[in-house]
């Protein structure tokens, strides 16, 4: 072997045994990617009905980040205050019901133990809020790249996918591009899903709970919306606040709100995920369980929020390794060459 293959052959292994340690240093940088990545899959999914009124890409992407943000900011103006101050009638109540269980628990040998052994800070739902708000402030810059990213990524995706060719040699090219193409195709149709499944999840928590007399309904159903976006242990987190609510307003409230909200998961399960699943994409159960506690190790609880996506992605690319014996999702009659089709827009 002559010095100059000896030495390729080091700078490779350098290189590699280098990966682990650059991407736990960039750890942070990668979630960003993956936010923006799957933004900007949203957008152009909203700025598909404009493309098909032929106008140009870049300018219907522009018109999706302002339908999306003006919707947002509408809704905000519409529902803003309302959902404000019941958001704070929830926490307020909320933190009244942990203290009357926290008192009631001193009264019991076993409840002294077990207080303990427990942050009195991490019974109160307003502390939680106002973490997550500093939390909110000090990524806010990272944001704004997010966002950024997934605009720019949206509207001129075929300039990337130029730039990633020349870095890869080009036997590799064309398997990867095809994998890019599988994966933008699946978080497309989990987007649509999640998006089904979360307005339907909200909707259904609202009605129950103002059927049962809680207070602020709106608040604890947008709650309930915005947990669905983390697999599986969403439901329980929507469900403390409610239960806590529920608390002083007696025990026939407090089971009746237990009950709708195993009621809902119930549907949500036997029903919406696998008509959702069955119409657009599933992956394994135990591949997202998985993923959360991958996820949650290598970027922190913040990690968590992104734990489905990730896990989509890693699924498609998975996927496209053993093209012979992937098959069309179940019921949507969609072939490989279809699938790989409808994902070419984005590309």
């Amino acid at each position: 072997m002559d010095s100059g293959e000896f030495t390729k052959r080091v700078a490779i292994a350098v290189t590699i045994a280098t990966v682990p340690f650059l991407l736990w240093y960039l750890r942070s940088v990668l979630l960003v990617a993956v936010g923006a990545t799957l933004l900007s899959v949203v957008l152009d999914l909203l700025s598909r009905p404009l493309r098909w009124c032929r106008i140009p890409r870049a300018g219907s992407v522009g018109l999706a980040v302002l339908l999306l943000f003006g919707s947002l900011g509408a809704t905000a103006y519409m529902f803003g205050t309302t959902l404000s101050s019941e958001m704070e009638d929830v926490l307020k109540r909320a933190d009244i019901a942990a203290k009357t269980i926290a008192d009631a628990l001193q009264n019991s040998a076993w409840g002294v133990s077990l207080l303990q052994h427990v942050d009195a800070s991490q019974l109160s739902l307003t502390s939680w809020a106002g973490n997550i708000a500093s939390v909110s402030s000090s990524v806010f810059a990272s944001l704004v790249v997010m966002i950024a990213m997934g605009a720019y990524m949206a509207a001129q995706p075929g300039v990337y996918r130029k730039e990633v060719r020349k870095l890869l040699p080009r036997r590799w090219a064309s398997p990867l591009e095809a994998a890019a193409k599988h994966v933008v195709h699946s978080l497309q149709l989990w987007s649509i899903g999640q998006a089904i499944q979360m307005v339907l999840v909200g909707v259904l928590t609202t009605a129950a709970v103002w059927l049962i007399g809680l207070p602020s309904p709106l608040a604890l159903g947008v709650i309930a919306a915005l947990a669905e976006f983390i697999p599986y242990a969403g439901p329980f987190i929507a469900a403390v606040p409610a239960l806590l609510v529920a608390t002083a307003q007696g025990w026939s409230t407090l089971l009746w709100t237990l009950l709708a909200y195993i009621a809902i998961q119930q549907i949500e399960g036997n029903v919406l995920l696998p008509i959702i699943q069955r119409r657009l994409i599933a992956v394994p159960p135990a591949m997202i369980l998985f993923s959360i506690l991958a996820v949650s190790s290598f970027f922190g609880m913040a990690g968590v929020i992104f734990a489905a996506p990730i896990s989509v992605m890693i699924y498609a690319a998975l996927e496209t390794m053993a093209p012979k014996e992937r098959t069309a999702h179940a019921g949507s009659g969609q072939t490989q060459a279809t699938s790989r089709h409808q994902a070419r827009d984005h590309f």
